[in-house]
């Protein structure tokens, strides 16, 4: 109950009030009906973007802004692929999304320290996994604005194993609300998508947010899902992935966080608060002579 009080006020506090709440509220319950009138659409689309949030780029979107028939549609949209060209150095583990990066580095045994003074043992942020040859690793945490895109693509190519769904709340992700009485990457419901890679075996950890009320896959997958405990569903067969391939979508707005395993990467190549756009190199795992080429 004490979380759940604190899931509202937070929700409250950043819509402004119990007005904007509800008002909020009611956009996340009917994000998914078509709105029927292009004319319409521009302008609910308008209030959102431009208006609560900053505006979109329109150049980007993968088609015109009021061929997008519901928020939720928009919201889940792609971006025109040339204008994300993904990194193809063998070497270069790359961000599944764009985003903002909260926090980068290597873990301390098995812990993200974060900026925010948040110690996250991953046991309890990957709860059913094998996480003993990720001690030491790194990690990078990559915060979602409502105004990115929130497709969540793959870092590196290989193979998709295992999805490992844990139940949870929807406290705020936005850096500006996370504190030690609510660490919210392991309070909140997430989805665990384990990889095997050239890298090694990858984690991308998507956490929902306030509003999250669907994480959904481009590819057929049952995931087996229950409200109550941590639910893994082994993919047989494994997906075959190249990086910069689409494997899950936030429905509204989230996290994602990228853990490698121990001795894999020689360098992080961006930075805390850095800008980040998928495909772009997000560690490099081999000292060679074309790193600065894999930063471009």
């Amino acid at each position: 109950m004490r979380i759940r009080l604190e899931q509202f006020r937070q929700a409250r506090s950043i819509h402004g009030g119990l007005r904007g709440w509800l008002l909020a509220s009611l956009v996340v319950r009917f994000s998914r009906l078509p709105i029927p009138w292009a004319s319409v659409r521009r302008k609910v689309f308008g209030k959102l973007y431009g208006g609560k949030y900053p505006a979109l780029n329109e150049n980007e979107l993968e088609k015109p802004l009021v061929d997008f028939r519901s928020i939720n549609e928009l919201f889940a949209r792609g971006v025109r692929p040339e204008l994300r060209p993904v990194c193809n150095d063998p070497n270069v583990i790359v961000s599944p999304v764009d985003g903002c990066v909260q926090d980068i580095g290597r873990l301390q045994d098995d812990t993200v320290l974060t900026v925010k003074g948040l110690n996250y043992v991953i046991s309890s942020l990957c709860p059913e996994i094998d996480i003993e040859s990720f001690r030491d690793g790194h990690f990078a945490i990559l915060f979602l604005s409502p105004r990115d895109c929130h497709r969540v693509f793959s870092p590196a190519d290989g193979v998709l194993t295992r999805m490992t769904h844990v139940p949870g709340h929807r406290l705020l992700v936005h850096p500006s609300h996370q504190t030690a009485d609510y660490p919210v990457f392991t309070l909140n419901e997430r989805l665990i998508m384990e990889l095997e890679t050239s890298q090694g075996r990858l984690l991308v950890i998507m956490v929902a947010g306030w509003g999250v009320g669907n994480i959904t896959h481009p590819f057929p997958v049952t995931l087996r899902i229950s409200p109550r405990r941590v639910s893994v569903t082994e993919l047989s067969p494994a997906r075959s992935l190249q990086r910069g391939d689409w494997m899950a979508t936030f429905e509204l707005g989230s996290t994602a966080i990228v853990l490698t395993e121990k001795d894999r990467i020689h360098q992080t190549v961006l930075s805390r608060d850095d800008v980040v756009r998928y495909g772009q190199a997000l560690f490099h795992t081999h000292d060679g002579q074309n790193a600065q080429e894999a930063v471009k």
